[in-house]
């Protein structure tokens, strides 16, 4: 007894050298974010980044201003979903599912602890929003053109024999060649580190080109980040203290009457310099991400202003290199009804369906990750939701 208590002590102090070597061998090997990554996530109950997480990180406010209530369709939630569509959205954590019809709410539905006020992480439906703020930059005079060099505002690649030729719709379309790897699981990455570290600026301008910008399309969080880094300097040339939070505040969150304040989290204290996480990270509620599709429904029009213009709206979601992809829009055209979408980790959806003048937003904590649609890339689920909704017009 005495020899095997004696055992069990040596490998119990065994073990302890060996987590200490490798927690040294992260900490030295400079992945210091997996210490946050594993807070934030396998300590709270999560595998991975999870829609509820604002309060891990830096906040900055995205200021609202007047509400622009939605209109109510008369037969508003008359028509049951399908049962089996209800179920799976149930099994998968859904917080909300809203279908909008002409402008109006046709079906809202909340699934407890989530409401109409809960604000959710977008994930990367924040890539398509950086787009749109940096389409509104264009048209306010701060950038020179949606297809400008990136080497105007980032300098850092003037000597790289591809970045320089890099522009900032190829960072949009994900076709810019920035050398980058797209993985939410992995502890000790790149994305990880984008998201759990605390300083996204200097992730994103370490990494070189891969390849000739405009040859191939690649998925990349790093290219939105890499963008907003972009159109972060560009508002700061003009207007030195304008945040990415504030200029989205004036020319979108405001003039859309959105309904809440909404959250941009930050990779570090704003006191410490901290910046958005413009490919990930922007807390709202359903009906104001919906507010979002409608301008997308609706061309850049808001309340008969040309809030965007129609010229870049129709650019942003034509197939670029890849017939499912635009400027950071998923689209499928050959669909019998035809979409394009915004869309993020874990199933977050803003869907547009223009024949049928139908925006659907699905936000919550899980989606079916190994299922595709017809074009076997967009989940199976978003093909579900727009028959859904289509449905309810029936």
């Amino acid at each position: 007894m005495e020899n095997s208590v004696k055992r069990l002590q040596q490998w119990g102090g065994g073990v302890a050298i060996l987590l200490l070597v490798g927690a040294l061998a992260i900490q030295l090997g400079g992945h210091g974010y997996f210490w946050r990554a594993l807070a934030a996530t396998y300590l709270q109950g999560h595998a991975t980044a999870h829609i509820d997480d604002a309060s891990n990180f830096a906040q900055r406010v995205i200021q609202a201003g007047v509400d622009q209530p939605w209109p109510e369709d008369p037969k508003k939630n008359q028509k049951s979903l399908d049962p089996a569509l209800l179920a799976q959205l149930q099994q998968h954590g859904t917080a909300a599912f809203l279908v909008a019809h002409q402008g109006a709410i046709l079906h809202e539905q909340y699934f407890a602890p989530y409401n109409v006020s809960s604000r959710t992480n977008s994930f990367s439906m924040a890539k398509t929003i950086t787009t749109l703020q940096v389409g509104l930059a264009v048209q306010q005079g701060l950038i020179s053109s949606f297809d400008a060099p990136i080497t105007e505002q980032i300098p850092e690649y003037a000597q790289d024999p591809r970045g320089h030729k890099a522009t900032v719709a190829q960072l949009s379309a994900m076709k810019s060649g920035h050398d980058w790897t797209e993985n939410y699981y992995l502890p000790l990455n790149v994305t990880t580190e984008l998201y759990f570290g605390r300083d996204a600026q200097d992730v994103v301008l370490r990494q070189g080109f891969e390849r000739e910008p405009g040859s191939a399309y690649e998925y990349s969080s790093g290219s939105t980040q890499l963008l907003g880094v972009f159109l972060k300097r560009a508002l700061a040339a003009k207007e030195p203290a304008l945040t990415l939070s504030e200029h989205l505040s004036r020319s979108l969150w405001k003039p859309l009457g959105m309904s809440h304040d909404a959250i941009y989290t930050l990779d570090r204290p704003e006191t410490e310099g901290g910046m958005e996480r413009t490919y990930c990270c922007i807390f709202a509620t359903a009906k104001d991400y919906a507010r979002i599709g409608q301008l997308f429904l609706q061309d850049g029009q808001w309340q008969g202003q040309n809030l965007i213009d129609k010229a870049f709206m129709e650019r942003i979601r034509k197939p670029d290199l890849v017939p499912f992809y635009g400027h950071s829009l998923w689209i499928d055209w050959q669909y019998k009804h035809p979409f394009y979408s915004l869309q993020g980790h874990q199933g977050q959806y803003v869907i547009v369906v223009p024949s049928k003048q139908l925006v659907v937003v699905r936000v919550g904590q899980f989606r079916n990750k190994k299922e595709k649609g017809p074009n076997g890339v967009i989940p199976a689920e978003v093909y579900r939701y727009v028959d859904q909704a289509v449905a309810l017009l029936e």
